[in-house]
């Protein structure tokens, strides 16, 4: 896979970092600068799942464009039938570039340029069919998300020491509740960036107060977690699938460029 997704991610989520370290140390000492301070870091907040829905359209945007580029160099590899149903917009492919698997690339930002996957379920049914049964997005991966050094009991539900003491048939059920905690975790912060841009933060009344830098900053670390996560799941899982469609190694190395 190539790397530009997450880079363009991790360069628009430190952008969110820099908003949150701007709008600390402003004075509060008003209600005109306390509502500065707050819409900052709003501002952070929306950069950051604006950050994690380009990544996923843009990691989405490379494996299509990599199968694509891989039939290319490879006629003879066996594409399932799923694949010849995803729809590239025709001026794009029919444009001149200089690199021509540059096509493939452009047909597919092309495709993706005015969706949004700020849902579990819009995410999900993007990657699926590229995924091996038994590893995709989110259930199946929750074993290794919560056992990681990093995991946060607000992410999961239960922490690392403690999922990791249990026994097989306790681990299931907690994942089974990780699950819903994950998801939960992401609507609420998904919602929140929609209430700032359809209503500024103003769902009744008045605008919700957020004036703590570190709740801005755990928004941050879950969205990270979640793309970083991802994409290493996405690199394995894509080179599975182009293994299972029979490509070449020397296709595989060029797969996206």
């Amino acid at each position: 896979m190539p790397a530009t997704a997450l880079h363009h991610f991790q360069e628009d989520i430190e952008r969110a970092r820099a908003i949150v370290a701007h709008a600390e140390p402003l004075p509060r000492t008003n209600d005109a600068e306390r509502l500065l301070r707050d819409d900052l870091l709003r501002s952070a907040w929306m950069f950051a799942v604006g950050a994690l829905d380009a990544y996923y359209c843009d990691a989405y945007t490379d494996i299509v464009a990599a199968t694509a580029s891989s039939k290319s160099r490879q006629p003879g590899i066996k594409l399932p039938e799923w694949v010849y149903d995803i729809k590239f917009p025709l001026r794009a492919i029919l444009e001149e570039y200089a690199n021509p698997n540059w096509r493939w690339r452009m047909a597919a930002r092309k495709m993706m340029e005015r969706e949004t996957v700020i849902k579990f379920s819009a995410i999900q049914s993007l990657f699926i069919r590229f995924f091996r049964k038994g590893h995709r997005f989110f259930g199946d991966l929750l074993d290794s998300w919560i056992s990681r050094p990093d995991a946060k009991i607000r992410r999961f539900g239960v922490s690392r020491v403690t999922y990791l003491a249990m026994n097989d048939q306790d681990k299931h059920k907690a994942r089974e509740k990780a699950n819903d905690q994950l998801e939960d975790r992401f609507r609420a912060i998904f919602q929140r960036r929609h209430d700032c841009i359809h209503n500024c933060d103003r769902p009744r009344v008045s605008p919700q107060s957020l004036d703590q830098r570190g709740t801005v900053l755990k928004v941050i670390q879950d969205v990270e977690y979640l793309v970083h996560r991802s994409d290493e799941h996405i690199n394995v899982e894509f080179r599975q699938f182009l293994v299972d469609v029979e490509c070449s190694a020397a296709t595989i190395a060029q797969a996206g460029y």
